[in-house]
C-alpha cells in the first residue's frame, strides 16, 4: 500500500530467515511486495505503541483522580447530561 506523494527511504533491516520467508510467502498470497507488507506492519506497530502510551497516561490520570473502571460509564454519561447537543 503506497502512499502516492510519500517520500521513501532505503534502510537495511535484519530479520530471521524464517520471519523473512514467511512475510514474502504472505505478500505473495495478496500480490504486494515484501516491502509493502513490513511498511504496513511498522505502522501498525507504531500505531498499537501510541496507543498503548496514551492509555497509560489515561491510566495514571484516572489514578490521580481517584476514577476506578466501573466509575466510567457513569462519568460519560453525566459528562454527555452536561454538554449541550450540537456543541
Amino acid at each position: 500500500m503506497r502512499k502516492w506523494g510519500m517520500a521513501m527511504a532505503d534502510s537495511n533491516i535484519h530479520v530471521s530467515e524464517e520471519l523473512l520467508a514467511e512475510l514474502q510467502k504472505a505478500a505473495a498470497a495478496e500480490q504486494r511486495t515484501a516491502d509493502e507488507v513490513a511498511q504496513e506492519a511498522v505502522e501498525r506497530y507504531l500505531r498499537l505503541k501510541r496507543r498503548e502510551k496514551l492509555y497509560a497516561y489515561g491510566e495514571e490520570q484516572a489514578r490521580k483522580l481517584g476514577i476506578r473502571e466501573e466509575d466510567v460509564a457513569g462519568l460519560v454519561k453525566q459528562s454527555r447530561q452536561s454538554t449541550p447537543r450540537g456543541r
